[in-house]
C-alpha cells in the first residue's frame, strides 16, 4: 500500500475534491511542519483494513485460547476458595445475589 505525504498548505490549494481524487489512488497523509496530522483514505481501503484487523484479532484470540486450553489446569470453585482462604458459601451467595439483581 502506497501513501503520499502532502503538506496542509498544498492540500488546501488542491481542495477537498483534489484530496478525494488523490485518496482513490493512494492514502494521503496530511502534514504540518513535516509531522503527520491527518489521513485521507478511500472508504474501501478503510473497510478492508478493518476487516484485516478483525481477522487478525480473531486469529490471536483463537491461538491464545489454544495455548490456554493446553497449558491451563482447571479448578473448581471449592478448590479455588480453599487455596485463597475464601468461604465458598459466601462466594456463591454473592454470585446468586448479583444474578438476581440483573
Amino acid at each position: 500500500m502506497t501513501s503520499v505525504r502532502v503538506p496542509i498548505t498544498t492540500a488546501s490549494r488542491k481542495g477537498v475534491s483534489g484530496l478525494v481524487a488523490a485518496s482513490e489512488e493512494q492514502r494521503v497523509i496530511l502534514t504540518s511542519h513535516g509531522r503527520a496530522v491527518a489521513v485521507v483514505d478511500s472508504a474501501d481501503r478503510i473497510d478492508e483494513d478493518l476487516r484485516k484487523i478483525r481477522e487478525a484479532k480473531l486469529a490471536i484470540l483463537d491461538a491464545a485460547a489454544d495455548l490456554a486450553s493446553n497449558r491451563t489446569r482447571t479448578f473448581d470453585l471449592a478448590e479455588v476458595c480453599v487455596r485463597l482462604g475464601v468461604d465458598e458459601a459466601r462466594v456463591r451467595a454473592i454470585a446468586a445475589e448479583r444474578v438476581a439483581n440483573r
